[in-house]
């Protein structure tokens, strides 16, 4: 048996240890910085103690692992990180006294191989060990972590398109390795982030340090693609020629340098609303996407979708409903929260192992025993009483088991709520101190949700486009966006299961609100502790412990 360790250093940070044995490879523990301590979003991995803290959360230590795996990344300003281009190794100033040499963001000619492993000669300096490591590009550990975690060992197509890459397609086939097909075209995937910053409110404030700028920069395309949904009716008449214009300008623009900060100028538009800008945006790449990929088609049944623009579900849906191929996966960690695990997997796929990583999304540490704040009481509990707070109207931080992995709240670092109300929209995003466009996720019993959703295909990671069906549009206000679609997560084992399942015994409705239980700007609570401290709900359930606010509750308010 080996124990392979992969990290990703800089923005994003994370941490997964892979078991390699004779009988299979497993994903044994993976976390991000965000989710431990309440720290904030896309926090970086940036020194040698927090990777020790991050191993001991799943009792680990560095003497526990055989080998060490460093995503590769290219030179930014953000602090502690500098050196190099975004196609030759580069130095990272934490991790040892020396620094560490790692691989490059991405490969743009044929001088190594696909999945070429780099060698530095430095070490890392971890718990009074001076241990080698290898590094591979960081596009290519997208690859492999979309790759991987498919479900069997098969010839795919693999999409990569990243901030800071041209979105690139490769061909995995086990016994022959693994080849670089191409760019699509060259528009880098910050494009929908930079078009939608054009636009109020999404336009960053000028009094923004560097650090701050790239910070909420980074928050904008997942608010954009809700704000995208109050497209007028007006501005829809203008949509589509907007659309053509995008995709006119991406064939003009194409390698043109900094195509990303023309594009908006191009097509900027005085008889469109700004969401119907950002609508047709999203319509546009998502056709760009189908049509460049339709010659590659053939090549293979599955495409795997990796990189940050893997996030957006309207593009998701545009490469899923086009029927180019059988099967189209999207990792639920497919930005940068899944680049420790695609750099462990990289090491393995450089070794010829193509074997499918048998994972859990729920693969995170568990929660701590917490301690009890001022008034809160605590005491033994059970699905029946989550649930039947849950028909009572009541909003749950839910912390169950191991946390699930990449940014989207499964069920496991939660807060769920009754979808039959309108208002329960509303109070979740006051209570979250978000924006009241943002919509609220429906989680389903998967044997539902083809009666209740269109397609309702099975989706357990929140990462396609769903129409919720006209008969039910009534029944579950809450999770209704304004153009009338979901981001469905639908679950058919575990936990959730039986939440849902005693919730429809009880309501008759196989459905309930979920999102995620986290500060705002900071990654999932870590434990009961943090929910309670927060102070924005009377009940936090957590494994088995029901923990009441007895001052709200006697009130019945929610701060």
């Amino acid at each position: 048996m080996t124990l392979i360790c992969g990290l990703k250093l800089t923005h994003d940070g994370a941490l997964a240890v892979v078991e390699d044995t004779p009988d299979g490879v497993r994903l044994v523990a993976a976390t991000e910085v965000e989710k431990h301590g309440n720290r904030l979003r896309h926090s970086p991995l940036a020194d040698s103690g927090l990777v020790i803290e991050l191993l001991k959360a799943f009792n680990l230590s560095p003497h526990d692992i055989d080998r060490w795996v460093v995503d590769g990344w290219y030179s930014d300003k953000i602090a502690t990180f500098g050196g190099g281009a975004a196609t030759e190794p580069f130095q990272v100033s934490a991790m040892s006294g020396d620094g560490l040499v790692i691989a490059p963001y991405c490969q743009q000619d044929d001088t190594t191989p696909v999945l070429h492993r780099y060698s530095p000669p430095g070490v890392l300096t971890l718990d009074g060990l001076n241990v080698p490591y290898e590094s591979y590009r960081h596009a290519e550990g997208h690859l492999a972590s979309a790759y991987a975690t498919t479900s069997a060992d098969k010839t795919a197509l693999v999409l990569v398109w990243d901030g800071h890459l041209y979105p690139q397609v490769y061909l995995v086939q086990p016994g022959k390795g693994v080849s670089f097909v191409g760019d699509l075209f060259r528009m880098r995937g910050s494009v929908f982030e930079e078009f939608c910053c054009n636009l109020p409110p999404f336009v960053p404030p000028d009094e923004l340090t560097f650090e701050e700028s790239v910070m909420f920069k980074a928050g904008v395309p997942g608010k954009a693609m809700a704000y995208a949904g109050l497209a007028s009716s007006a501005g829809a008449f203008a949509e589509q020629s907007v659309v053509a214009d995008i995709k006119r300008q991406f064939e003009l623009l194409d390698g043109a340098p900094h195509p990303e900060a023309q594009l908006f100028p191009s097509v900027a538009r005085t008889d469109a609303d700004e969401a119907s800008m950002i609508a047709a945006m999203q319509q546009a790449v998502g056709e760009i996407l189908v049509e460049k990929l339709q010659p590659m088609a053939h090549l293979a049944d599955t495409l795997c979708f990796a990189g940050g623009s893997a996030l957006n579900i309207k593009w998701n849906s545009a490469l899923r409903s086009s029927g180019l191929f059988e099967e189209v996966w999207v990792p639920p960690f497919c930005n940068d929260s899944g680049s420790a695990i695609g750099a462990a997997t990289a090491s393995l796929m450089n070794r010829n192992d193509f074997r499918p990583l048998q994972w859990s999304v729920y693969a995170g540490p568990t929660a701590p025993e917490s301690q009890l704040p001022h008034g809160w009481t605590v005491a033994q509990s059970d699905i029946e009483e989550l649930v039947a707070l849950l028909a009572d109207g009541h909003p749950v931080v839910v912390i169950q088991g191991r946390a699930e992995l990449g940014p989207r709240a499964l069920g496991h670092r939660s807060i769920l709520a009754d979808p039959r109300f309108a208002s329960m929209k509303a109070l979740l995003n006051r209570l979250k101190g978000r924006e009241p466009y943002r919509p609220v996720a429906p989680i389903c019993l998967e044997e539902h949700a083809a009666a209740i959703f269109d397609p309702g295909v099975p989706d357990p990671y929140m990462l396609f486009d769903h129409t919720v069906r006209t008969e039910w549009i009534s029944r579950l206000p809450a999770i209704i966006h304004v153009d009338g679609t979901a981001r469905l997560q639908t679950v058919k084992d575990g936990f959730a299961y039986d939440v849902l399942q005693e919730f429809y015994r009880r309501t008759g409705v196989p459905v309930l609100c979920n999102t995620s239980a986290n500060l705002n700007g900071s990654g999932f609570f870590p434990d009961a502790k943090s929910a309670m401290e927060w102070g924005k709900v009377i009940y936090v359930w957590a494994d088995g412990l029901i923990y009441r606010n007895y001052r709200q509750e006697s009130g019945r308010r929610y701060a």
